[in-house]
Parts: C-alpha cells; sequence; structure tokens
C-alpha cells in the first residue's frame, strides 16, 4: 500500500494505482496537459472508495509507503488505462535522473 500525498489530502492506494497515477502525472506535465482521474483508494474505516483528483503540469505528488498491506486490492484495469493514456504523449515514460544514459547513449556504471 502507498500513500498519495497531494496539497492537503492523503489518499491511500495500492502500490500500482500510486506508481501509474504518479506516473502518469509525469506524463500529462511533459505534455503541458491537465485530466482528472477516478483514483480507486481505501476510505478511513477500510472500505474501498474512489477518489477524484485532477492532476497536470503544476502538480506536486508525493508518493510514500504505507503499512496497510492487507488492505491491497488489484487495479489493473485502472493501471492500464492511465499507462495507455501516458503512452499517448511523445515522451510518456518518467525520465530519473540516476537510471538516465548520458549522451554518448552507455548506462551510467554506479
Amino acid at each position: 500500500m502507498k500513500y498519495i500525498q497531494y496539497d492537503r489530502s492523503t489518499i491511500l492506494t495500492s502500490d500500482d494505482v500510486a506508481d501509474a497515477v504518479i506516473e502518469y502525472a509525469a506524463a500529462l506535465a511533459g505534455g503541458n496537459r491537465a485530466d482528472a482521474i477516478a483514483i480507486p483508494a481505501v476510505a478511513e474505516d477500510g472500505t474501498m472508495t474512489t477518489t477524484k483528483m485532477l492532476i497536470g503540469p503544476s502538480s506536486e505528488i508525493v508518493v510514500a509507503d504505507a503499512d496497510e498491506d492487507e488492505l491491497e486490492v488489484e487495479n489493473g484495469e485502472f493501471v492500464a488505462r492511465l499507462r495507455a493514456a501516458a503512452g499517448t504523449f511523445e515522451h510518456p515514460e518518467t525520465i530519473h535522473a540516476d537510471t538516465r544514459s548520458d549522451l554518448t547513449g552507455e548506462t551510467p556504471v554506479a
């Protein structure tokens, strides 16, 4: 389980959903676009809910690990939709400074 923190809200959701949301936010930012998404989440009482979120180029999202792994639910359809939407941008992949190849095309050695 992971927490998605955005503005003053904290959303508890599955690992795959949280990862897909932050990757989609990065793709939206690269395309200078925004989108409203309905995130499958866990409410404070432990029931499943949906939390709507507007993400775009200026979104500052933080994803952090949570302890409630017993609430982990598969959300493959949601994750697939976000990743497909991110793939519509010219550069859908998140660029990570520590894994990006240098200008020679060689992968940096740690």
